[in-house]
C-alpha cells in the first residue's frame, strides 16, 4: 500500500465523529504535513470526512457524495439527526429551509408548505410551523414534547434533532443542496454503464476467448485476477496470433485504461478518444464493477445536451455576442468580447482570448457534426492587449486533417491589426448516428 492509502485506512477506521488535524495525523502516523493535507482532501472527496466552520474536520459515517433526490431522509443523515417524529414524510424532497429566529407570527408569514424550519428548543414554535405545514430540524440536541411527536406523525412531517447548532446545520444543508443541484446537471458513469460484465480471468484461456466470442459477439473483455481486481484486457487483437492453449494473463495489455463509477462522463468520453478505445472498464476501488461503450457516453452527452436544465457554460458566455460565418477551411467569428473578460489591467484576459481561440478551432472541426474532438496541442505564438467591447474577427482555418488528427491556424484581428495567434491540433472521433 501507498503512504496515501495507509494514511486513508487509518482514517476510515476511526470513530464517527472524531476531530482530524494535519499535525495530529502526521504525529500519530510520521508522516509528513502534506502527506497528511493530502490524504484528508482525498478523505473528503470519498466523504470519510467532513469539514464544518467553526467545528473543525471530523470523521463521518460515508454517504454518497451527490443526490439524486434531497429527501428528508439525506437530511437528516447529512446533520447527522435523530428522528422525533413524522417518519411517513422522510422521503419528501427539501426544497428550501428557513431559520425561525422570530416571532411565531412573523415566522409562520414565511413558511410555505414543505419548507424546512430550523429552530433550538422552543416547542410552541415547533409546533406552529408543523401547523403551517412545515418539517422542523431541532438544534443543539434538544428532545421535544410528547404532543409535538404526535402532531408530527399525524401529519407525516418531519420533525428531527441534530447536536449541531444552527449555523453548522445551515452549513451543512446548503452544501447538500449545492451538491443535489450539481448532480442534476451532471451525468457520471454510474448513470449508462453496464452492471455485472462479462469478463475472463488471468487463468482462463484464448479457447475460452473464442467461446465468449461465439456467445456474446464481443471482441474485448476486461480481465481480473482471483480477487476480482482489474489486471488488464484482452481483444481480438491480443489473440489473433496466440494458440488456444494461451493463459489469457500471458497475452493481455496490463494496466489498462479505466474508469470508476464516479468519473464524469465527459472525462471518460475524453479518455476514449485521447486512447482511441471503444470501452472503459468502470471500478470501484481496484474491483471491476462495470463496463462503459462509446455508444453509452455520447448517447448520454447528446441527450443532455438538449436537456432545458443544463446551465450557460463560460464557453457560451465568450461566443454569445458573437456571429458565425462560414468560410474556406474553416469558419469566422464576429463580436465583441463580453466586458467582464478582464484582467487586472483593465484589458481583455489573455485566457478569454485563448479560449475563444481554442473553441473557435473546435467548432471548425465539428461543425459538420462528423467528429467529436478534444485538444491534442495549442500553441499561442503571441497575444496584444485589447480593451473589451472591441469588435474582433476570429478566424479558424483547418490546415490538415487524417482520420485521427487535425492541425489548424488560429488568428484574432482588430482593425485591421493580428492581435493574436495560436496552432492547434486535435484527436478525432467519428460520431456514431443517434437514432
Amino acid at each position: 500500500m501507498t503512504k496515501n492509502e495507509i494514511v486513508l485506512e487509518y482514517i476510515k477506521n476511526l470513530p464517527e465523529g472524531t476531530k482530524i488535524s494535519v499535525r495530529g495525523l502526521a504525529q500519530t502516523l510520521h508522516i509528513s504535513e502534506g502527506t497528511a493535507y493530502k490524504a484528508i482532501k482525498d478523505a473528503e472527496n470519498l466523504m470519510l470526512v467532513t469539514t464544518i466552520p467553526r467545528v473543525g474536520t471530523i470523521r463521518r459515517k460515508q454517504k454518497d457524495r451527490y443526490f439524486d433526490r434531497l429527501t428528508y431522509e439525506v437530511v437528516t443523515n447529512v446533520v447527522e439527526g435523530v428522528v422525533l417524529g413524522g417518519h411517513g414524510g422522510m422521503d419528501m424532497e427539501l426544497h428550501k429551509f428557513l431559520i425561525g429566529a422570530m416571532t411565531i407570527d412573523e415566522m409562520v408569514k414565511y413558511i410555505t408548505p414543505g419548507d424546512l424550519v430550523i429552530l433550538g428548543n422552543r416547542e410552541d414554535a415547533q409546533e406552529a410551523a408543523l401547523k403551517a405545514g412545515a418539517a422542523v430540524m431541532i438544534t443543539g440536541g434538544f428532545d421535544t414534547l410528547p404532543h409535538i411527536k404526535e402532531l408530527a406523525d399525524k401529519l407525516s412531517l418531519p420533525l428531527i434533532s441534530t447536536s449541531y447548532d444552527t449555523f453548522t446545520v445551515a452549513t451543512l444543508i446548503n452544501k447538500a443542496i449545492n451538491e443535489s443541484m450539481t448532480r442534476k446537471k451532471i451525468l457520471y458513469v454510474s448513470d449508462v454503464m453496464t452492471y455485472n460484465p462479462v469478463y475472463m480471468t488471468t487463468q482462463q484461456t484464448v479457447r475460452d476467448w473464442k467461446r465468449l466470442y461465439a456467445e456474446t459477439k464481443h471482441t474485448r473483455y476486461p480481465v481480473v485476477d482471483s480477487k476480482g481486481i482489474l489486471v488488464g484486457m484482452v481483444t481480438s487483437r491480443d489473440v489473433a496470433t496466440a494458440s488456444d492453449e494461451d493463459k489469457i494473463g500471458s497475452i493481455m495489455t496490463q494496466n489498462p485504461v479505466f474508469v470508476t463509477d464516479t468519473t464524469t462522463l465527459s472525462y471518460a468520453a475524453h479518455l476514449m478518444i485521447w486512447w482511441n478505445v471503444e470501452i472503459l472498464p468502470v471500478t470501484r476501488g481496484k474491483e471491476l464493477i462495470g463496463l462503459v461503450s462509446r455508444e453509452d457516453v455520447i448517447k448520454a452527452l447528446h441527450y443532455m445536451s438538449k436537456q432545458p436544465q443544463i446551465s450557460e457554460a463560460i464557453q457560451d458566455t465568450i461566443f454569445k455576442d458573437f456571429d458565425m460565418e462560414r468560410i474556406e477551411n474553416g469558419v469566422k467569428f464576429k463580436g465583441k468580447i463580453p466586458s467582464n473578460m478582464i484582467n487586472q489591467f483593465g484589458t481583455v484576459s489573455s485566457s478569454a482570448l485563448m479560449m475563444l481561440m481554442c473553441e473557435s478551432g473546435i467548432f471548425a472541426i465539428t461543425r459538420n457534426k462528423r467528429y467529436d474532438a478534444v485538444v491534442d496541442n495549442f500553441s499561442v505564438y503571441f497575444i496584444k492587449p485589447i480593451h473589451p467591447e472591441q469588435v474582433i474577427e476570429v478566424f479558424a482555418k483547418v490546415i490538415e486533417v487524417s482520420n485521427n488528427f487535425s492541425k489548424l491556424d488560429i488568428q484574432i484581428i482588430h482593425d485591421k491589426e493580428e492581435i493574436a495567434k495560436a496552432l492547434m491540433s486535435l484527436r478525432l472521433l467519428k460520431r456514431i448516428k443517434m437514432t
